[in-house]
């Protein structure tokens, strides 16, 4: 192989690994998102008799993508940081199960919709990413949905998702911040675990 080979395979190689890191938050949304819609489409006879397997399926495919500490972390805010290791293990633990309801509801109105992603995925100054999707409705209704993303080794976890312009975490944030500020912390926890329990019946 030629010097002038050798540069242009650099070159290549340099390019296509680029191409690959820029793309990786776009491919775990499209990758987790595509896996739902299989399951949900093979699984539809078996969801319209029990709603409640969404759920399984949720656990299955997207909780894996989404980094569920940082994101309880995120919803407690300034809390965070005065909480002990065991609530804030509490917390996220009680959080999750709030995830993935949250998740179930949003995917058992799923009717035959399609994920048309909007764009490259956008870098933050922290190396945080923004990937853009929009839900397209059998009727023509398109719902923007963006993730966020934060790099976690050689992939991409997910710790924030804003429908409509509205994020999650921050929604949550408000919700649950005069809670703490009321309850304190662990009467938080305990308002989530009982709702979870309940949910569960």
């Amino acid at each position: 192989m030629t010097l002038l080979h050798k540069c242009l395979a650099a070159v290549l190689l340099a390019v296509s690994v680029a191409s690959v890191a820029a793309e990786a938050p776009k491919q775990v949304i499209a990758k987790a998102t595509d896996q739902m819609i299989s399951r949900l489409e093979a699984e539809k006879a078996q969801i319209k008799d029990n709603p409640a397997k969404v759920e399984g399926i949720v656990r299955a495919v997207v909780l894996p993508e989404v980094d569920t500490a940082s994101v309880a972390r995120r919803v407690l805010g300034a809390h965070a940081r005065t909480a002990s290791p065991t609530q804030l293990d509490q917390f996220t633990k009680e959080f999750q199960e709030y995830l993935v309801r949250f998740y179930s509801r949003a995917f058992a109105s799923y009717d035959g919709d399609k994920i048309e992603f909007v764009g490259e995925p956008e870098k933050d100054a922290r190396g945080n990413a923004i990937v853009k999707t929009e839900i397209v409705r059998p009727n023509g209704q398109r719902i923007p949905v963006w993730y966020r993303l934060s790099p976690e080794g050689e992939s991409w976890k997910m710790y924030d998702v804003i429908v409509e312009g509205i994020s999650l975490v921050q929604s949550k944030k408000e919700e649950f911040g005069p809670l703490i500020n009321n309850k304190g912390l662990d009467g938080l926890i305990s308002e989530l675990a009982q709702v979870n329990a309940g949910a569960a019946k």
